[in-house]
């Protein structure tokens, strides 16, 4: 057991992209890898991915790191974090194939996360809940998962002492008019684990290569081979129905996490 957990941990840090997964076990009959590969987004910027969240799409003040929503207004994220659990696979003949114990905590700057080895096959569509599992979420920090050496985000930033949470997110909310970031406002929205949960954030992904998404090639996986799971997460949209300049913490009104909660399953879509 002990060499097992080893190898893991340094399959996991071998990759440098994905930030904290909890020990994940192997299929029988193993053949095949899979990834998701997990795009921090609001609206139509991609951010990440370097130390100030900077990319061509900035805009505001200094041109760097403020990004505009769907309603025009300006945000800065810092910390967007948040569990992916429950994971599941859909394959084109029928079945869906748990991924047992994989939990993964998205950070801003890492977004391939390695999941496990699955069986060759052909699979059309990925669904997966935000938070975790009530039976981890109050397994205390350092005993729950494997890390890969990058020191963020780890799973102790998302404890409150007693539980984890689903989701946290700071960053600011830039008030002017001409987009100066005089007076930002910061915000800062923690949504419990067990609301999660309870709230039952499941996301289903479409059926690839069907209706509407028949464009989209299915993931056809051989012996030895890999498939990445390219998915938006899309602030923006998470974002859409808060008034920053009045409703900027969990802490002062804890509804919001409500709203938001309401609002994850709509924050996730296919990249491509």
């Amino acid at each position: 057991m002990a060499c097992t957990v080893f190898a893991i941990f340094i399959l996991i840090a071998s990759l440098c992209a994905s930030s904290c997964t909890k020990i994940n076990n192997t299929h029988a009959n193993d053949s095949g890898t899979f990834y998701f590969h997990l795009h921090t987004q609001i609206i139509d910027s991609t951010i990440g991915g370097n130390t100030d969240g900077a990319d061509s799409n900035a805009t505001g003040p200094g041109a760097s790191p403020w990004y505009k929503d769907g309603k025009g207004r300006l945000i800065e994220l810092l910390v967007p974090q948040f569990f992916i659990s429950n994971i599941k696979l859909a394959n084109a003949n029928g079945t869906m194939l748990t991924l047992k114990n994989v939990v993964l905590l998205k950070g801003l700057d890492s977004e391939v996360y390695y999941l496990c080895k699955v069986p060759v096959g052909t699979y059309t569509s990925a669904t997966f809940t935000v938070g975790l599992a009530n039976s981890d979420s109050s397994v205390a920090p350092g005993t729950l998962f494997l890390t890969d050496g990058i020191p963020f985000p780890t799973e102790s930033t998302m404890w409150n002492g007693s539980s984890y949470y689903g989701m946290k997110i700071t960053g600011a909310y830039d008030t002017t008019a001409t987009g100066t970031g005089i007076n930002p406002i910061p915000f800062i929205f923690n949504i419990p684990n067990g609301l999660t949960i309870a709230s039952a954030n499941q996301v289903s992904l479409p059926t690839r290569g069907t209706g509407a998404y028949a464009s989209y090639r299915v993931y056809v996986l051989t012996a030895g081979g890999t498939q990445y799971v390219h998915i938006l997460c899309d602030y923006g949209k998470l974002l859409s129905s808060i008034n920053l300049k009045t409703s900027n913490q969990t802490a002062v009104n804890p509804l919001i996490a409500d709203t938001l909660a309401s609002n994850i399953s709509s924050m996730f879509r296919y990249e491509e």
